[in-house]
């Protein structure tokens, strides 16, 4: 038989390598050999079959990676079931068992698998299909179940009666309440700023449970994880404890040894958050004012109004002389100068020319001064009642050279990745403003809904908190415009959480199809929606601005210091007055 067998592979140009199934690291050797699949024939009669039979066994190779063909001439049903009673098969194994016929022209072909062997589950043995053999080929004579209509992971696509094991995180409630009182705290949809992403996990959990048929028995843990590979969920996926978790992980470099991703869950963001210092403080700032035109604008502007005060004296001098005698066209060159700083302020004039050129000239001095005024005015007031301009502070480096007090939300996802981060920026405001700040350290790790409401009423108090929890306050406690003054600076780039299993799982493509299933169907991100809140809305247009004192400080302070002037000159001219009399 295998002579007859390998004359037919051989024949139809299929590869054949003989190995060695106690060699170690074989899965290792076959990927990289790019071997998606390796086929294995066996034949139960062989005198060491029993002992190749053992060793897969324990090298757990009844799984995806290697289809089985195992032919034997004798057992029946019974002994078969009883030979693979044991042995270690998966949800997703390929074994097809070979049987003859009496007339060794035809054979029956079975399918075995169990579905979780480690959960209690039973071996399944289906008959699949009668085939008719020559020397030459096979061809199907009949089918005698369904099995040929679909594939292999959909006739196993429901674990009805098993009971899966899933860990969830749980930080609101101590580790040692009731697990009834824990579930129903996960399923409850009030205070979603209370582990949002284990409720998340937990309530779509419940989703896949529902489309698999099965049940879930429980673990609870107070975080995800200790580091990048041990605690918490992470090391209950490492060690086979539980089947799944509860909650999504980011797929680093580390895990991809060990974990493969199945699909996309979440987003995960990290922020600091704080109110604009300028926003709300009572500092003077004069810049606006003098933000319209530059300092060449200016100079220029200023040398306009020179040159038409000039003319604008040599004009009324030459209608004094020329056109009248009269007394009232006396204007000095201050004076003309002065005319035209009025017309520079849209005040008008009290002196006129009444020459056509030099009302002309009046003319091109009042048309320049309206352009000029209704531009800077324009730029003025939308500066003074627009959205307040951002902070010069935009990385995390510069938060930590900063002298801002920073507060961090003490979840542990959060906690953790601040105090074991080795991004050189992370660690560097770790230890500014963590480690060695002379601060009370109960001010370091703030409640959630406590750290937002110091950002609102504190200028510059930073605080770090995820955005999913720490949004929900926001929309809580701040005003419409309060939201558009927050100042944001990313924790961490935005990055995706997926859902992670362990390489060898069996369950793997089966959880994969169906939460992709939950995603195409709007399921997952119905409930993504509702615990994930990523986004603020600033509606800054609805709000009736007020200019402050730190904004017209400035005008009232030019106007006192213009007055202490005008005294002074009053004085000076006094005391001259005076001394000119008394000479």
């Amino acid at each position: 038989a295998l002579q007859e067998l390998a004359h037919l592979v051989n024949k139809q140009n299929l590869y054949i390598q003989y190995i060695n199934l106690n060699a170690e690291h074989l899965e290792e050797h076959l990927i990289n050999a790019k071997l998606d699949k390796l086929a294995v024939f066996l034949d139960l009669n062989c005198n060491k079959s029993d002992e190749l039979l053992h060793l897969a066994n324990m090298q757990q190779l009844y799984n995806d990676h290697y289809h089985w063909l195992i032919y034997d001439r004798y057992l029946n049903a019974t002994q078969l079931r009883e030979r693979f009673a044991d042995a270690s098969l998966q949800l997703n194994t390929e074994l097809t068992y070979v049987k003859p016929n009496l007339n060794q022209s035809s054979f029956m072909l079975y399918d075995l698998y169990n579905k979780a062997k480690h959960l209690g589950a039973k071996l399944n043995i289906t008959i699949d299909q009668q085939i008719e053999c020559n020397d030459q080929q096979c061809q199907v004579k009949r089918y005698l179940s369904e099995l040929h209509k679909t594939t292999r992971l959909q006739q196993r696509k429901l674990l009805t009666g098993l009971t899966l094991k899933l860990s969830a995180v749980i930080n609101a409630l101590p580790m040692d309440a009731p697990e009834h009182d824990i579930k129903e705290f996960l399923g409850s949809i009030d205070n979603i700023h209370l582990d949002t992403y284990g409720r998340f996990g937990y309530q779509t959990r419940q989703e896949l449970m529902t489309m698999l048929d099965c049940n879930f028995s429980y673990i609870f843990r107070d975080r995800w994880t200790s580091s990048e590979l041990t605690g918490g969920l992470i090391a209950d996926l490492l060690n086979g404890t539980v089947d799944v978790a509860g909650s999504a992980f980011l797929y680093t470099s580390g895990r991809a040894k060990y974990f493969k991703p199945l699909t996309w869950y979440c987003s995960f963001r990290s922020v600091c958050m704080f109110r604009n210092p300028h926003s709300a403080g009572a500092e003077l700032r004069a810049t606006e004012f003098l933000q319209p035109f530059s300092w060449t604008v200016w100079f220029m502007f200023a040398a306009v109004l020179l040159l038409s005060g000039c003319l604008l004296w040599l004009t009324f001098r030459l209608e004094r002389k020329k056109l009248s005698s009269s007394g009232d066209m006396k204007a000095s060159l201050l004076t003309s100068c002065l005319i035209s700083f009025g017309a520079a302020c849209i005040q008008g004039a009290w002196l006129l020319p009444r020459s056509t050129g030099g009302r002309m000239v009046f003319y091109a001095l009042m048309l320049t001064c309206f352009l000029m005024y209704n531009y800077y005015t324009s730029v003025v007031v939308s500066t003074l009642l627009g959205t307040p301009p951002k902070s010069n502070i935009k990385s995390i480096q510069q938060l930590a050279d900063s002298n801002l007090e920073v507060s961090v939300e003490p979840t542990p996802y959060t906690k953790i990745y601040v105090e074991t981060s080795d991004m050189p920026d992370v660690r560097s405001l770790y230890l500014n403003k963590i480690v060695n700040s002379k601060r009370d350290p109960k001010r370091m790790w703030l409640p959630t809904e406590k750290g937002v409401i110091l950002v609102r009423n504190v200028p510059g108090f930073v605080y770090i908190a995820e955005a999913a929890t720490a949004y929900v306050f926001v929309r809580k406690h701040y005003l419409p415009h309060e939201i558009c003054e927050l100042n944001e600076i990313l924790l961490r780039e935005e990055t995706s959480a997926q859902t992670l299993v362990l390489k060898t799982s069996s369950f793997a493509e089966l959880f994969k199809l169906n939460e992709l299933r939950l995603l195409e169907t709007g399921v997952h991100f119905k409930h993504y929606r509702y615990w994930v809140r990523t986004k603020l809305h600033c509606y800054q247009s609805n709000v009736v601005a007020a200019v402050g004192m730190d904004s017209a400080g400035p005008l009232f302070l030019l106007l006192f210091c213009a007055y202490m002037g005008c005294l002074l000159v009053l004085g000076l001219e006094l005391l001259w007055h005076r001394r000119k009399q008394a000479h």
